[in-house]
């Protein structure tokens, strides 16, 4: 009974989900915080959790999950630089670009984007970037814009030397591009509700997810007041399934999971946005490297027989919002080649954004069987587990990362 009153505590504070955070999560970080404040039981930590503010922050700061790289999925950033050379540099306003990113961890996300915005040719006074977190460590470690090389997995996007310097505590990011971006702490719904200021970009990637249905609807709410007409809203893949509103069009572009708010006054030229369901890729689209979009828009499946059982079709199919027939078609082909990691690499993306969940952790699992090495499914599969609550297997997965990165780090 205490623990589920302090579960609801903490969802009334920050609006997670209670299920999102789990019973065994939440016993775990409320049985650390009782031994840190030395405490006989679980009623005398409940009775100092409802009469100190502090003492919620730092329970609270047990439950965030701080999941973070720089450049995270790639794919965004591709599009932001995108946007900036094929649309931004060609406009003649003069007002600089501002950007939000909500909430922005221990600052890998901000500094991506700072970084792909002078990568694409502003100067840093063409744009400026306003970033949230209720982590007080958060935020304190964003802006000592020191990182471990656990902030740079995956591919790179770019040359890290430019902006990095290798120093004996981690890499340190240099002061101009720190300055860049304005950091600030407080929960993002009370931001958001209590912000005038107008955007033309922001990311709210990851943080739905973990929210009550009536959070994320306040949040949406509230951005699409602070988002100018034309600007771009970036959501994390699992997420576009909550973003019904009918004045935004989904961005059909591989990976990226963006939307764009309908300007019906003027017409914007130059990008490869979605003009309705029957609407083809851009050729830049099809250049890129095929990865499942989620339901952003719901669209009626086409007639899987009229396609072959092959990777590329149901990438194609995914990217155009088409879940059951690439789904169907993912299916076939595994049915002929059942030792195609690739293949349930991208089945379970497609389970994923349907919130199939344990088909999901099955095809992530077995992508993993077939190739050990798969950083991309360990990424899938333990930002699986710690959804699920299961932070002890998301810890273990995300080790084994780390392991293979070293791995790999070495080698090169």
């Amino acid at each position: 009974m205490v623990l589920s009153a302090i579960a609801t505590l903490v969802s009334e504070t920050i609006s997670l989900d209670p299920e999102i955070i789990g019973s065994i999560r939440m016993a775990r970080a409320v049985e650390t915080r009782r031994v840190d404040c030395k405490l006989p039981d679980i009623k005398s930590y409940w009775i100092r959790l409802q009469t100190s503010a502090e003492e919620l922050e730092e329970l609270i700061e047990l439950l965030i999950v701080p999941e973070t790289w720089f450049f995270r999925d790639g794919k965004p950033f591709d599009y932001l630089t995108t946007y900036v050379t094929s649309e931004r540099l060609r406009s003649p306003s003069l007002k600089p670009l501002q950007l939000l990113s909500i909430p922005c961890s221990t600052g890998e996300e901000p500094y991506s984007m700072a970084i792909a915005l002078l990568e694409a040719g502003l100067y840093s006074k063409q744009f400026a970037i306003d970033a949230l977190d209720i982590s007080h460590r958060s935020i304190a470690k964003a802006k000592r814009g020191v990182y471990t090389k656990n902030s740079f997995r995956g591919d790179p996007w770019t040359n890290i030397q430019r902006y990095f310097q290798e120093t004996p505590g981690g890499y340190e990011l240099s002061q101009s591009v720190r300055t860049l971006v304005n950091f600030q702490q407080g929960n993002v719904l009370t931001f958001l509700e209590g912000q005038s200021k107008r955007y033309d970009i922001i990311f709210c990637r990851n943080l739905l997810i973990y929210l009550k249905s009536e959070a994320c609807e306040q949040i949406l709410e509230a951005i699409d007041r602070l988002l100018i007409p034309g600007g771009l809203l970036f959501l994390g893949s699992s997420e576009t399934g909550k973003m019904v509103a009918p004045n935004y069009e989904y961005i059909r572009q591989p990976f990226t999971f963006a939307y764009r708010k309908q300007d019906l006054a003027q017409t914007l030229p130059d990008l490869p946005i979605s003009r309705g369901l029957v609407s083809k890729p851009s050729p830049r689209a099809q250049t890129l490297p095929n990865l499942p979009t989620s339901r952003g828009l719901v669209s009626k499946p086409s007639p899987v027989e009229t396609y072959l059982a092959d990777l590329p079709t149901a990438r194609k199919l995914a990217d155009e919002g088409n879940l059951a027939s690439a789904t169907t078609l993912c299916q076939n082909y595994l049915k002929k080649h059942p030792t195609s990691g690739e293949a349930y690499l991208l089945l379970g993306e497609l389970y994923q954004a349907d919130q199939k969940k344990d088909q999901a952790e099955q095809c992530f699992q077995r992508a993993i069987y077939l190739d050990p090495h798969s950083e991309v499914g360990l990424v899938h599969l333990a930002l699986l587990k710690e959804s699920q609550g299961d932070t002890v297997k998301a810890k273990q997965i995300q080790e084994r990362i780390k392991r293979l990165q070293q791995s790999l780090w070495n080698q090169n």
